[in-house]
């Protein structure tokens, strides 16, 4: 009996960018966590991403000041690599429209 001859495709790894803007929040005496980040980070792990380098830069102008957070993410399967990266992520990670310092009320039309 002869056996037949099996091939393994391995999955390409697709590789793409997250970008996100954290704007400063008020000053205080105390440390500050940024929730909603947080559950948009455990978003992109849960949904089979792995974060291959983060790299933040702060900026500041007249309107204000804050953070971008760039990250490169490695999808380790074709599935996974077809995730719609276009949702909206305040739906997808069930997050709030408004930060979640009081203070800030965030314009997601303004142009930075």
């Amino acid at each position: 009996m002869a056996k037949k001859a099996r091939t393994l495709k391995k999955a390409k790894n697709s590789f793409s960018t997250f970008t996100y803007f954290i704007p400063a929040p008020p000053a205080r005496k105390t440390g500050y966590r940024e929730k909603e980040f947080d559950k948009i980070l455990t978003g992109i792990l849960q949904s089979g991403f792995e974060i291959i380098n983060l790299q933040t830069q702060s900026i500041a102008t007249e309107q204000g000041a804050g953070m971008f957070v760039v990250a490169l993410l490695k999808a380790p399967s074709s599935a996974i690599a077809k995730l719609d990266h276009n949702q909206d992520i305040h739906e997808k990670f069930q997050l709030s429209h408004s930060h979640s310092s009081p203070d800030i009320v965030l314009d997601e039309d303004d142009e930075i």
